[in-house]
């Protein structure tokens, strides 16, 4: 069997991989020039760790990562903290170490790249058109190369081409805030493996240390859709003036040109994620808020759900159906979790912050390491089929 897959990020290239250890030849096509990932950082819980163990790369990714060892959720603008919990509290409940790796998006990336062959993917070709033609798929290219495979992949993120070719194109779901992100030196002040979350009214600021002493930092903002500025550097820094130290740190240590500004959005779940021979993965399928950070892990999952299915399933439509039904409940109640957090966490009005920051201090340090370990303490299971 043949496959293609349409894109090279995490959910791409962990499908190859996946792909590629059961047996089933896998060809990626990219949109861009070269291998890049844009962004920054990205957390990777014990779910994905063992996702990527099962895909035979968890040892290359962890080697370029930073494990986690202490967490905090902060109220006041970052003055109060509400809620900490040492990595060693959660992996006891759990029983997986580390609990949590944090790794700056490239490096994931090219972990997983370099464990694929030289020529499985191919950049510069922008799918514009799937199309199944009797027991093959074929894929069009914007410079006119056109290939066929048993079937297609599409793992080419929120904006997905092959999802809209197989759903049509409507727009993502707006969540009503936006976010700044960033990577800039650790501030003295911040212990490497540290990750917390510092919520104000209407904004939040996270905090996430990656190896070679950086930090990942991303800064939101409840705001009306669209918005840009001619200096976007000069309106995050006064939106986040007094916020406790080392937000003000953080912000002008990054230089103004590396910033990313993205609105954040979602899509409702839905039942299907295939026709036929054509299915989807990752972000294509079930994209999330990043409010759980399970965006990027899930899609690791998918590859391995994917290739087990493949194998057990000769007619790719039914591995696709199969596939599907694995993995909807659970992305689906990760989506909905995730939105309903983000909804809370950017509560503005001054008495509903009130309660809201008094009932995280009184309930997270009951339910918090239940809560955290919730969707991390998954197995998705080997490659094998069962």
């Amino acid at each position: 069997m043949r496959v293609i897959i349409i894109g090279s990020g995490i959910a791409g290239l962990s499908a190859a991989i996946g792909l590629r250890k059961v047996g089933i030849e896998a060809t990626i096509y990219e949109r861009a020039s070269e291998l890049r990932e844009v962004g920054a950082g990205i957390s990777l819980w014990a779910n994905a760790l063992v996702a990527l163990d099962h895909l035979g790369a968890g040892d290359a990714v962890r080697s370029r990562a930073l494990s986690l060892t202490r967490s905090e959720v902060r109220a006041q603008e970052g003055h109060k903290i509400q809620f900490a919990i040492t990595a060693n509290q959660i992996e006891r409940r759990i029983g997986v170490s580390p609990v949590m790796a944090m790794i700056h998006r490239a490096d994931l990336v090219g972990a997983l790249a370099e464990l694929l062959p030289e020529g499985t993917a191919r950049y510069g070709y922008e799918c514009v058109g799937v199309e199944q033609i009797g027991d093959r798929v074929q894929v069009r290219f914007a410079n006119g190369h056109i290939d066929e495979a048993d079937a297609v992949v599409g793992a080419d993120g929120i904006h997905s081409v092959v999802r809209a070719t197989l759903f049509g194109s409507d727009p993502p779901r707006y969540a009503g805030y936006t976010c700044w992100r960033g990577v800039c030196r650790r501030p003295a002040a911040t212990p490497a493996g540290y990750s917390g979350e510092w919520w104000g009214r209407g904004q939040r600021f996270g905090i996430t240390t990656l190896p070679e002493d950086r930090v990942y930092w991303f800064a939101v903002r409840n705001a009306p859709a669209g918005q840009t500025a001619a200096d976007t550097h000069a309106v995050v820094t006064e939106l986040f003036r007094g916020w406790a130290d080392p937000v003000g740190e953080m912000i002008a240590s990054t230089p103004p040109d590396r910033l990313v500004h993205n609105d954040i959005i979602d899509r409702p779940p839905m039942p299907t994620w295939s026709r036929g021979r054509i299915g989807l993965i990752g972000d294509a399928a079930h994209p999330t808020t990043p409010n759980l950070g399970q965006g990027g892990c899930m899609a690791i999952e998918d590859a391995v759900a994917l290739a087990r299915a493949l194998t057990k399933h000769a007619d790719p439509a039914a591995a696709f159906v199969a596939f599907t039904n694995e993995r909807r409940e659970r992305t689906a109640a990760i989506t909905h979790e995730s939105w309903q957090l983000g909804k809370i966490a950017q509560w503005e009005g001054r008495l509903s912050c009130l309660l809201r920051d008094a009932l995280l201090g009184l309930l997270m340090p009951l339910v918090g390491p239940k809560s955290l370990s919730k969707y991390a303490a998954f197995d998705i299971g080997p490659l094998a089929a069962r």
